[in-house]
């Protein structure tokens, strides 16, 4: 199985990152692919592009602030499916997980006003494998398939709608599509602030 290590990140990085990802199974070949220096969605356009086009079977896409378990991306692949994510949480007050049971398009109320419908994830099962509606990008292995897939029917595959990011975006055309999003909640990793938030840090 050939997989992409994709990575957008800044000129510089966070030394736990670079620590994780040195001490991570990468498999016998590995292919590390980090983009700096662009906006997000067009780092993650341009790397999907490049997966496609150099034939890989998935791409791991991490986020430069992330901490993630040595056999992270071991886990993800043996799971064969298209869109399989670890479990983070913000590194922000309030803090949340970065998995979502609910991801549609806003909707109008009684005034007229559009109000939210995004909804994280917040009781979700530990240590367990289960379907998401949409997840983040800090660790997440997507197959090329549905890349593809996402770009032949809507184009850019990460060019964010007015009411969401690029990753929420691209798992909201994914579920268009028809495909499950899931997440393996014992991939546990921490996400790097002003300290490292981990789901220890939820309030449940």
């Amino acid at each position: 199985m050939k997989t992409l290590i994709a990575v957008p990140c800044m000129d510089t990085l966070p030394y736990q990152f670079v620590q994780s990802l040195l001490y991570m199974h990468k498999g016998d070949d590995p292919t590390v692919y980090l983009k700096p220096n662009s906006l997000i969605y067009d780092s993650r356009n341009l790397i999907s592009l490049a997966a496609i086009e150099n034939h890989f079977d998935n791409v791991l896409w991490l986020d430069s602030d992330m901490i993630f378990p040595k056999d992270t991306l071991l886990k993800l692949e043996a799971y064969n499916m298209d869109m399989v994510t670890g479990l983070y949480v913000t590194r922000h007050e309030p803090i949340h997980p970065v998995v979502y049971d609910t991801l549609e398009e806003p909707e109008r109320d009684g005034e007229g006003k559009l109000t939210g419908n995004i909804n994280p994830y917040d009781y979700y099962p530990k240590n367990s494998f289960f379907p998401v509606k949409g997840c983040g990008f800090g660790c997440v292995l997507t197959s090329v398939k549905l890349l593809k897939d996402v770009w032949d029917r809507f184009g850019p595959a990460f060019t964010p709608y007015p009411w969401a990011g690029e990753d929420l975006s691209f798992c909201h055309r994914v579920n268009q599509l028809g495909y499950q999003i899931f997440c393996d909640s014992s991939i546990s990793c921490g996400h790097v602030g002003s300290f490292v938030y981990t789901e220890e840090l939820l309030v449940r």
